[in-house]
């Protein structure tokens, strides 16, 4: 267990009580995060160390601190020294077989173990599930809490690793407790973001610190000085500290040594540290250019002074409470206190402590902290902007690196790029740097920063200089565009082959056509993207590109399917899987693109199959919880077409706990609103998908999500509370008439809905004429007979058609839904026909089965339907004989609605003599006079009608 200081903590009793209580969760229901926020010296630290204390014999503590240079995080800095603890305490061995597959990638924070990761966007999620596993195993074996200090100074790739830590870790007892200042959250600091994306996982909590009141300024006094305070003492402790912890703990120190009361903390601070000997402050001073912790052996190096000296100075600064010793160094005891110290240092005198930095390590990297980070900020930090830009270079194309501390370092380098002699003699001119800037962003998740740098870095592109070269950029630029989701990325891929040779292939050339095969297929440009794929397919042939012909192969099959080639589609796919592994990205595209392609040809067991083998294949390679999260919404889609409603929200939620890239979310949301639809939730459907209206609109590049997105609004807007069949009908001809092709099977789909939207009301008879010309001009594909057999089904609205699909084998093969949807239409149909006998069994037989998959939407529809034809058990009145019946209340609800007695008579299958009769009686039990006032009291009263006042309408099944 990592050792804390012991705590003195006053005035926080609610924090601690809320911080045992998240433990408490952690330990019942699985890990938890909590962001302990405060101004510096509010006492975050205190607060950790005295939770940390009360927790020593119920789980292992681990402490991490973020450590800056500079104004720059190092990279992984807590996260190393907690594996680090984990390694001393449980053995390396132990933490390699906790590691599982990924386990090599340790190397990156760990050295020595494994080896560090390439600069793959793979690597890095493989290194995150690492992490990740480790964690939850060690706290299987013991409960774990795990401390990560300063967060404010980390570098973004612990800030991502930390999001992934909150997003993938699941039930293990483990609880992450982090602290940072929000006084230095900026507007624009980039840890704002993320703490934003936190707050919003579940099992993440916020605590914020504020200052301390009188009373428990007094308490912290008594607690320093040993003794009550005057009531002047304590007056003028928090008066002058604003009680803030920290500050009221000096200034109490001060009053119990004799001193006058400063009026600052960092009087304060230095007013404790001007009290030692001249050479100790000389030596803190020095110490404080390494940082918040500095090792030993690093300021021996450095200072050059006799050890006995050096130790005499040490323990006087420890005995001061200055410095805090720790395993292998020291480190400040407060940050403030560092900063205090730091700033003591004179321009010059702060040039030449980092340059002695720099040349020790420099000489001896061994005892470099950061693994060479941290002589690129001395170099800086003593202005050799030659040696420091060179380094800086070399480290960023380092390929062990992490992408966004490359990033860092390119930037840092471009910055200073007129300060350098022959800059371009290291790695390139400027706009390669930038290209390398560029691609350094679109690895590390940064597509805005990467189209910045990528469009720099264009515009200082000769027009006449290496076409293959200004190809690449293209690229880039095309690869920031696409999580964007902004237009623009088909012109620069288009360009960029334009770039590239025909007559000699190159690998450049098989990227770009794979490249643009691609997204010409997201855009719904089948034919376009066949050819171009085609090509590709040829060149990555000739240039030994394995994955990108893989990759293009993918692309080719999709494109024959759309084109109504589905069987050879699925053949060219299956061929395409030894090619699309010899990488882990295609290896994952093939997965997603497989698997949906299953499912769009109606082979919905073999897609959810395909998914879930994918995930497993995942978590072979240590991406379980990153690329394989991908899959679970390809796993969620056929299982909700195979009636495994409850498993698939499983699957849907624990995708999006795991932060998926936009497009990837924007599917997952689309299944949750088709899940809260089917679970009898169209208020939540509708909250989803109204945050996707321009994709639903077709105002995007990516038009996949568009049919998807209607066939979820259509749903709802036909079987929701306030049935609209217009808007159905607008929505699935926005896709159907579009000037691109969708996949011929979601087109189906769509057709079923507008033709279910015009037998609801929508439209002409040469509307109809319309969508059957459309329907004509489908491409063919295999789950047609399904949603062609709904289609005649919901055009002739009779008793013999709904009778013949609901006993239909092709119908029943198709979505689960369909089954219990049909059944409630001829029920209908034959209320309709005054068949009621026949229709009590089949609405009871369509409840039964929609009630089999969770489909709570359709249970309740057939019941209601039953229940307004009058079938079933006879409904009891109230012993108020004042109050509404049942049906009087269901009456009021659509008086309330604005409907009249023959609109009312119609939805409720009764004569309109009836209708009004049951206005009359609804009058006189309200004591109302018109029907304007019965429907205000039932929005002023919404008890009257059982809920909200219009209750939820008929619709059309």
């Amino acid at each position: 267990m990592t050792q804390r200081q012991p705590a003195l903590v006053v005035g926080r009793s609610a924090e601690l009580h809320e911080l045992a209580e998240t433990w408490t969760a952690a330990l019942r229901d699985g890990a938890r995060v909590t962001l302990v926020g405060g101004s510096a010296g509010m006492g975050k630290t205190t607060l950790v160390n005295a939770f940390a204390g009360s927790m020593a014999d119920d789980a292992e503590v681990l402490v991490g601190q973020c450590v800056a240079f500079g104004g720059e995080g190092m990279p992984y800095a807590a996260v190393a020294q907690i594996l680090r603890e984990l390694v001393r305490s449980r053995g390396q061995d132990q933490v390699i077989a906790w590691a599982g597959a990924g386990w090599e990638s340790l190397g990156a924070v760990l050295p020595g173990i494994g080896s560090s990761p390439g600069p793959s966007n793979v690597e890095r999620l493989r290194l995150y599930e690492a992490v990740t596993l480790v964690l939850e195993e060690a706290a299987r074996e013991l409960p774990l809490l795990l401390v990560i200090e300063d967060l404010h100074w980390g570098d973004p790739s612990t800030w991502h690793l930390l999001r992934f830590l909150a997003a993938a870790l699941t039930d293990a007892p483990l609880m992450v407790l982090t602290t940072y200042r929000d006084d230095e959250l900026h507007r624009r600091h980039p840890l704002r973001a993320v703490l934003a994306e936190l707050v919003r996982q579940r099992g993440t909590s916020r605590l914020s610190l504020g200052p301390l009141d009188d009373g428990s300024t007094s308490e912290l006094v008594t607690a320093v000085t040993g003794e009550p305070p005057s009531s002047a003492v304590t007056a003028t402790v928090y008066r002058r500290s604003e009680g803030v912890p920290y500050f009221a703990e000096e200034l109490a120190r001060a009053a119990a040594e004799g001193v006058d009361m400063p009026w600052t903390l960092r009087d304060a601070l230095l007013a404790r540290v001007r009290q030692l000997s001249e050479a100790t402050q000389q030596l803190l001073r020095t110490a404080s250019a390494a940082g918040t912790q500095f090792d030993h052996d690093l300021l021996a190096a450095v200072v050059d002074t006799a050890p006995e000296s050096l130790d005499a100075a040490l323990r006087e600064a420890v005995d001061a409470a200055i410095l805090v010793p720790d395993d292998t160094g020291y480190r400040f005891r407060h940050a403030l206190l560092y900063e205090a110290v730091h700033d003591e240092l004179l321009p010059g005198e702060h040039t030449r402590v980092h340059g002695r930095f720099a040349d020790v390590l420099g000489q001896r990297p061994e005892l470099s902290a950061a693994r060479g980070h941290d002589l690129i900020h001395h170099l800086f930090a003593a202005h050799r902007m030659d040696e420091a830009f060179r380094a800086a270079l070399g480290k960023a194309s380092d390929r062990s690196v992490a992408h966004h501390v490359a990033l860092s370092l390119y930037e840092r380098a471009l910055e200073v790029w007129d300060l350098v002699e022959e800059p371009e003699s290291v790695l390139g001119d400027h706009p390669v740097v930038l290209q390398m800037a560029a691609g350094a962003a679109v690895w590390a998740g940064e597509p805005e920063r990467a189209l910045a740098l990528i469009e720099a870095s264009l515009r200082e592109t000769p027009s006449d200089g290496d076409p293959e070269l200004l190809a690449k950029r293209l690229i880039i630029k095309a690869r920031a565009l696409g999580p964007l989701m902004r237009p623009g990325a088909l012109e620069a891929l288009e360009e960029a082959v334009a770039l590239t040779s025909s007559e000699e292939p190159t690998l450049v050339r098989a990227l770009a056509l794979d490249f643009l095969g691609s997204q010409l297929m997201l855009a719904g440009r089948f034919a376009d993207s066949k050819v171009v794929a085609e090509e590709a397919i040829e060149v990555a042939t000739a240039t030994g590109g394995a994955a990108y012909r893989g990759s293009a192969r993918n692309t080719r099959a999709i494109a024959l399917c759309a084109l109504g080639e589905e069987e050879q589609g699925l053949a060219e796919m299956a061929a395409a899987r030894e090619d699309s592994e010899a990488r882990p990205r295609t290896a994952s595209r093939f997965w997603v693109n497989w698997s949906n392609q299953l499912m769009l040809a109606g082979r919905y067991q073999q897609a959810k199959d395909a998914a879930l083998e994918g995930v497993e294949l995942a978590r072979a390679k240590g991406l379980e919880r990153s690329s394989g999260a991908m899959l679970l919404g390809n796993a969620a889609d056929p299982m909700i077409a195979l009636g495994e409603l409850a498993e698939a929200g499983r699957l849907v939620d624990r995708a999006l706990d795991l932060a998926p890239p936009r497009n990837h979310m924007i599917q997952l949301r689309t299944l949750q609103a088709v899940l809260a639809l089917w679970g009898d939730r169209p208020e939540e459907a509708e909250r989803i998908l109204v945050d996707f209206t321009a994709a639903l609109e077709g105002r995007t590049e990516q038009v996949q999500f568009q049919s998807e997105l209607a066939i979820a609004y259509g749903w709802l807007k036909l079987l929701g509370p306030e049935p609209d069949p217009a808007a159905a009908w607008t929505a699935a001809q926005r896709v159907l008439r579009g000037p691109l092709p969708h996949s011929p099977s979601r087109s189906w789909q769509l057709g079923f809905l507008a033709a279910s939207a015009l037998g609801a009301g929508a439209g002409t008879r040469t509307d109809r004429d319309l969508l059957a010309e459309q329907l004509a001009g489908l491409a063919p594909c295999l789950n047609r007979p399904v949603w062609e057999a709904m289609v005649v089904a919901e055009l002739t609205d009779d008793v013999e058609t709904w009778r013949a699909t609901v006993d239909s084998p092709t119908v029943a093969a198709g979505p689960a839904v369909l089954l219990p949807y049909a059944g409630i239409r001829l029920g209908r149909a034959l209320i309709e026909q005054q068949d009621r006998a026949a229709a009590q069994p089949v609405l009871a037989r369509a409840a039964e089965r929609a009630a089999r998959i969770g489909a709570r939407l359709l249970v309740r529809r057939a019941e209601d339907l039953q229940h307004r034809a009058g079938l079933g058990a006879p409904r009891r009145r109230s012993a108020d004989p004042t109050a509404l019946t049942v049906r009087e209340r269901e009456v009021l609800a659509l008086v309330a609605a604005g409907h009249s007695n023959g609109e009312i008579a119609a939805k409720l299958f009764i004569s309109t003599k009836t209708a009004s009769v049951h206005v009359s009686n609804i009058l006189a039990k309200l004591g109302v006079a018109s029907r304007g006032a019965a429907a205000a009291r039932a929005h002023e009263e919404p008890e009257l009608v059982g809920g909200g006042a219009g209750g939820r309408s008929a619709g059309t099944a």
